[in-house]
């Protein structure tokens, strides 16, 4: 059995979407000033580093992390080779996509950029799932899709279709995964997002298993 970690590792100056609170830690105890302990503080956006997206981010009534069915964050997924193009489409997942593929992740160009430096600057033309490939998932009955930068969406859009598709069909999204040395294929996927009551969003850590079978 061979297990990947596909999570950010959460630390100042990593990259973040240009609105949201960065990543910060502070000592609020500190051994070397003589405390009894090192406690920690942490300050950040809930859509830090590797997280997951629930109906709440973009639904008003939509459920919070805390409500997210496991079932969706743990089991086979399918890793989808969708380098080399702008964004991804329907019809580029109709051909490198099993039928009854349950939860995918969407292996772009963007996952070298994270994986060669996440403290770069926020790259805003990365690779974003277009709104057909989001309606390919929901015609799938897929419970999962994720994909290797900030955001499922165009950089700059008003309107964000792929996340509304998705969440309102309850489709949980994970964000700024590392695939870049994750060959494309089937594995077991375990995500575990922080249980945070009706948050809209909740860091995580991911991993890819090879060698387990739901």
């Amino acid at each position: 059995m061979i297990i990947h970690d596909i999570s950010l590792i959460l630390a100042e100056g990593m990259v973040t979407y240009p609105s949201d609170v960065p990543f910060q830690r502070t000592l609020q105890r500190n051994l070397i000033q003589g405390d009894s302990s090192n406690v920690s503080v942490i300050t950040t956006s809930a859509h830090v580093g590797t997280h997951v997206d629930s109906p709440r981010h973009y639904i008003r009534d939509g459920y919070g992390v805390e409500q997210i069915p496991l079932e969706n964050l743990y089991g086979a997924v399918f890793v989808a080779d969708c380098r080399n193009a702008p964004c991804v489409t329907a019809d580029m997942l109709k051909d490198i996509v099993p039928s009854g593929t349950k939860r995918l992740l969407l292996k772009t160009d963007n996952s070298q950029l994270l994986h060669d430096n996440p403290t770069a600057p926020f790259h805003k033309n990365f690779v974003y799932l277009e709104a057909s490939g989001a309606r390919f998932a929901v015609e799938q009955g897929m419970t999962m899709v994720g994909i290797d930068y900030l955001s499922i969406d165009k950089s700059g859009l008003t309107t964000k279709d792929s996340h509304h598709i998705l969440l309102e069909n309850n489709i949980t999204i994970m964000e700024g995964i590392v695939l870049a040395e994750i060959a494309p294929g089937e594995y077991f996927l375990a995500c575990a997002p922080l249980k945070i009551a009706e948050a809209d969003g909740a860091p995580c850590r991911a991993v890819l298993i090879e060698g387990l079978r739901p």
